[in-house]
């Protein structure tokens, strides 16, 4: 994973599509200073009040038209809904730039049918430059943990911009485009884990006496103090637990059942189970086939 903290003030990007995860990427940017408001564009159909929303916070230039908004931009962030791909790509390249680099959030999309709508859009863009990626949803609060793949197109400065956008959200890492379907089973879906696991020790401390708000409070702290314990200690969240993990102890108690129930082995399937649906759902064709709506 990386951090960086490249300036992108002078690179103009346009976000077609408002939703949450272009809200983040645009509160990312503008807080850290990695992007500047005025070269932001966003644009979106259907809700001009999101736009106006996204324009009154942010500071960012919002409008309805696709084509005004991408034909000058350096780098075109595909946010929109799946549903909405196949109509708005074409739009998108016929008008943008032909060096334009795209970076796409929208789940299912291969870099391969990207390409192909792109082309379709404008012949003259054969072999642009993109960037696949999803980033979760702690976003939201600049904590994601995000993975990409780029094209072979694609130029090591192109590398640089995308982990500025991502880090500015977060953490980045790359992956081979393959993987990216193990990363939303693992990484994308990761967070509702976590919930689960705060929702089921919560009840556990209510089980045992404690009372709700105390019982969630504690978990919560400990489970933010585990998470600082394994990045700012460097070891191994095997030697950590061994550490609190006393023979014939309260923690043994607790693990031995943990291991009783099955605990590793649910935690693994859920991610693999995950990966197969995330394979399922993807892997969209250009153009739309009836199994790929």
């Amino acid at each position: 994973m990386t951090s960086h903290h490249e300036k992108l003030d002078d690179m103009t990007i346009a976000f077609v599509g408002a939703g949450s995860i272009a809200e983040a990427l645009i509160k990312g940017l503008t807080e850290t200073g990695i992007g500047h408001a005025t070269r932001l564009l966003v644009v979106n159909r259907h809700n001009p009040a999101r736009l106006a929303y996204l324009e009154a916070q942010y500071d960012v230039i919002a409008g309805k038209d696709i084509r005004q908004a991408v034909v000058d931009a350096d780098i075109i962030l595909l946010c929109m809904k799946p549903k909405d791909i196949h109509e708005a790509l074409p739009v998108i390249a016929a008008h943008a730039r032909v060096d334009a680099l795209y970076i796409s959030v929208v789940a299912g999309y291969t870099i391969r049918s990207i390409q192909e709508m792109i082309a379709c859009g404008n012949p003259l863009a054969s072999t642009p430059r993109i960037v696949r990626t999803m980033p979760n949803t702690s976003c939201a609060v600049g904590k994601s943990a995000t993975a990409y793949a780029m094209s072979d197109s694609c130029t090591a400065r192109d590398r640089v911009y995308v982990e500025a956008i991502l880090c500015s959200v977060g953490t980045s890492c790359t992956v081979d485009e393959h993987l990216l379907n193990a990363v939303t089973g693992l990484s994308g879906s990761g967070p509702a884990y976590v919930y689960y696991l705060v929702e089921a020790l919560t009840l556990a401390g209510m089980d045992v006496g404690l009372d709700e708000q105390t019982s969630y409070s504690l978990v919560i702290q400990t489970l933010y103090g585990a998470a600082h314990m394994l990045t700012h200690t460097g070891e191994s969240p095997a030697i950590l637990r061994d550490r609190v993990t006393s023979p014939g102890g309260t923690t043994f108690a607790g693990i031995s059942t943990l291991q009783q129930f099955g605990f590793e082995h649910a935690i693994r399937q859920a991610v693999v189970n995950a990966t197969k649906r995330a394979t399922e759902l993807g892997d969209h064709s250009y153009p739309p086939t009836p199994s790929s709506k």
